[in-house]
């Protein structure tokens, strides 16, 4: 008894250590791309995170609960994680349109809803919601619209996301991805003078006279 309170009490103190140090040691730490980090792991912001930005997080480590906010592509997320590692549950909400960091590319678009997980361990026992998109448009470096599209998903059968994305009379594509297997399946059926036709060539997913394919992805 004595030995298993003198574990608990270590590892309380090294988390507690840990969570002290300074946000941008611990980003560095793991490598990741970020600009202007401020603050400590168990509350901490940063102006750029990745492709995301700004960000902020915090972490309730004795409560089990993470709450983080983001913004990408000029719309806002919120997400949250609580109760990991045991009876856990996650969520993504879509909070609106909001300044976010420059990059070589912009995505327009009114995206709404949410997902809600409940899982145990890395398992997703259930999942509910959807996330929706209108008006999803590549606005940089070209003009390119992308129509309305849908994000779900599935944990019938693990990890599974599919996502759908269709402009009327342009273009149709459907995605079921496996997110433990780290593999996807993409499906498109295009009309002959959609805006995605030649970039679907160019990248040699769709032949000369094809209108219509499917194409296995992996990371």
């Amino acid at each position: 008894m004595k030995r298993r309170a003198g574990l608990w009490m270590a590892l309380v103190f090294c988390l507690t250590l840990l969570a002290e140090l300074p946000a941008r040691w611990l980003v560095a730490g793991f490598g990741l791309p970020a600009e202007g980090v401020s603050g400590s792991l168990w509350q901490g912001q940063a102006e750029r995170l990745g492709a995301a930005g700004p960000v902020q997080w915090t972490w309730r480590a004795w409560q089990r609960d993470l709450q983080v906010r983001l913004v990408f592509q000029g719309q806002g997320w919120q997400g949250r994680l609580s109760g990991w590692p045991w009876r856990w549950q996650a969520g993504l909400q879509a909070v609106g349109a909001q300044p976010s960091a420059a990059l070589g590319y912009r995505l327009t678009g009114q995206w709404q809803g949410g997902i809600s997980l409940q899982g145990s361990g890395q398992r997703c026992l259930a999942a509910e919601g959807r996330i929706t998109v209108v008006d999803l448009a590549l606005s940089a470096p070209w003009s390119l619209g992308l129509g309305e599209g849908t994000l779900e998903m599935d944990c019938r059968q693990g990890w599974r996301l599919v996502a759908g994305l269709v402009r009327q009379g342009q273009h149709q594509l459907g995605l079921e991805a496996d997110l433990v297997a780290r593999r996807a399946q993409l499906d498109f059926a295009m009309s002959a003078d959609a805006g995605l036709t030649p970039v679907l060539r160019g990248l040699q997913w769709l032949g000369p006279e094809d209108t219509i394919g499917q194409r296995g992805l992996s990371w």
